[in-house]
């Protein structure tokens, strides 16, 4: 029996996701607007696997990401997010966006007791417009008892000139700071967006949301002579496909591969490309699907001695530049792109890099479950590399053709190699050498990590991504291979609008899920026109 939903509402929003859900609770906060979510996947939030944080699964759901994901909640760089506006988007300085990530969350601080034990601050520069005040509770699960480990880590990083702080937003990114993640504090349990935004909000009357409702295509109509008009979606349900009809906007907050997907099913991209695959184009965006952005990381496991003492999880985060600045300008002037395009982005990031109180990488130690072993990570901060996603047939069901491109650009892996290096060097030259065993084992053990040249081989052959997709419907002038204005509209349309990470002109540093929230923070408050 086909499950019964109002087709038509005011905002029909395509995913309930990270995003999506905080968009549901916002818009209907006005008894008077009718908001529709259809999300493809189940809720899943009674299921124990998810309220486990330790749990990383795979899949759709509603809630999305928050509700599989490691939990990480984690700050941009300032200078990462002013990137956006560098790019064309003069109204998303990271000042801009601020008040939207405080508006996301709220934390409970560490104990001050374990923070002195550990050598932590417990307050250095914060950064007043983010002050927390929203429903995502976020703690510091590593926070239990006094880790030495961990605190030779801390004492590692005081080394190089940086104090470890337990602020989620300090001014400055370089530096090392403790794991904070959206894990309740109280209950211990996962903190995602549908259990503190999607779950409250459930009960209005003006919020229906439907699951197991997969989106296979948005109806748009008009003229190629004028901005076309998003009347509604077409989606399957138990089977059969409806329409769903919009009175003020669609919003897809289908996440960077499908967003892009229903885009290039609606007749939204590549005119070439559609017409290989019998799309009529209704309006011809090349940029649609392309831009890709991603993290990759690797890990080095290694042996401790006897009856060390090890916490659970990740314990600490360094944003670290190139010490070598001379070597990182070198590496720059031999990379430069021959494309405009190309150039902007390159201009834009290198920027970033070159700035020594800006990080080139993050490295992460974490206790992964192994008895009597420790694994130290080591990730991309900003990376060069862009790669595309794109449909493969018009068919709804058919899986993207997806490229990441990852060290395509060639400086990704030197930048990663060097810092690799570096990684390599903490267990046995540095305070953690008196708990690691001298001569003990490492995982992966195949190739040994002693020059640049194995260090970039260990990479091409052990680096993976961390699923921190962005970028694929970009927030640029169209121009420029951008999909979406500054309002978040697609070019070409009335009443269209993009809300998700897909969005994002650059990656943020780290996990990109306080940027997710913020971003949907601001677009509800744009979507219901109140001052920012």
């Amino acid at each position: 029996m086909t499950r019964q939903f109002p087709r038509t509402a005011d905002f029909v929003i395509v995913g309930g996701g990270t995003s999506g859900l905080v968009l549901a609770n916002r818009l209907s906060e006005d008894p008077n607007t009718e908001v529709l979510v259809l999300e493809s996947g189940q809720s899943i939030g009674d299921d124990p696997r998810v309220q486990n944080p330790k749990m990383q699964l795979q899949g759709k759901a509603l809630g999305g990401s928050s509700m599989i994901n490691g939990s990480a909640f984690i700050a941009p760089s300032r200078a990462g997010i002013d990137t956006w506006a560098k790019l064309g988007n003069n109204r998303w300085t990271y000042d801009a966006l601020a008040p939207y990530y405080g508006a996301t969350y709220s934390v409970e601080s560490p104990d001050p007791n374990i923070c002195k034990d550990m050598g932590i601050e417990l307050v250095s520069n914060i950064d007043p417009a983010a002050t927390p005040k929203g429903p995502v509770q976020v703690s510091f699960p590593s926070f239990v008892e006094p880790q030495p480990v961990a605190k030779a880590w801390n004492e590692v990083f005081k080394g190089k000139g940086y104090n470890t702080t337990a602020e989620l937003f300090p001014i400055q990114s370089a530096g090392n700071r403790c794991y904070t993640a959206a894990i309740d504090p109280q209950t211990q349990k996962r903190s995602s967006s549908d259990s503190q935004y999607g779950g409250p909000a459930s009960s209005r009357p003006n919020l229906i949301i439907a699951t197991r409702a997969t989106v296979l295509k948005i109806v748009l109509s008009g003229s190629s002579s004028e901005k076309l008009t998003a009347e509604g979606v077409e989606a399957a349900i138990d089977g059969t496909i409806h329409a769903f009809m919009a009175t003020k906007e669609v919003i897809l907050a289908a996440g960077a591969f499908h967003t892009p997907k229903l885009l290039e099913l609606s007749g939204v991209g590549d005119r070439s490309r559609l017409q290989c695959l019998g799309i009529p184009a209704v309006i011809d965006n090349a940029g649609v699907g392309e831009h890709l952005q991603n993290h990759v990381m690797c890990m080095r496991t290694f042996e401790l001695n006897d009856n060390v003492q090890v916490g659970d999880g990740i314990q600490s985060l360094a944003f670290l530049p190139l010490q070598d600045r001379a070597q990182q300008q070198m590496l720059f002037d031999t990379a430069m792109p021959t494309t405009d395009e190309e150039k902007d982005f390159y201009d834009a990031v290198r920027a970033v890099l070159n700035d020594p109180n800006e990080a080139s990488c993050s490295m992460f130690m974490t206790f992964v479950g192994l008895p009597n072993f420790i694994s130290l990570g080591v990730m991309q901060s900003i990376p060069f590399s862009r790669g595309s996603t794109h449909i493969a047939s018009a068919e709804p069901g058919d899986n993207p053709r997806t490229d990441p491109q990852f060290f395509s650009n060639t400086l990704d892996l030197e930048l990663m190699a060097r810092h690799l290096l570096t990684l390599e060097e903490l267990p046995s030259k540095s305070p953690l050498s008196v708990y690691v065993k001298e001569n003990g084992q490492r995982i992966p053990s195949e190739i040994p990590i002693t020059d640049l040249q194995s260090a970039r081989e260990y990479l091409r052959q052990n680096a993976v991504a961390t699923h921190h997709s962005c970028g694929t419907a970009a927030m640029l002038p169209r121009e420029k291979g951008g999909v979406v204005d500054q309002n978040l509209v697609v070019y070409g349309t009335r009443n269209l609008r993009i809300v998700d990470a897909s969005t994002f002109p650059v990656i943020p540093q780290a996990n990109p899920m306080s940027t997710i929230y913020a971003v949907a923070e601001r677009a509800a408050r744009l979507i219901k026109g109140g001052s920012e």
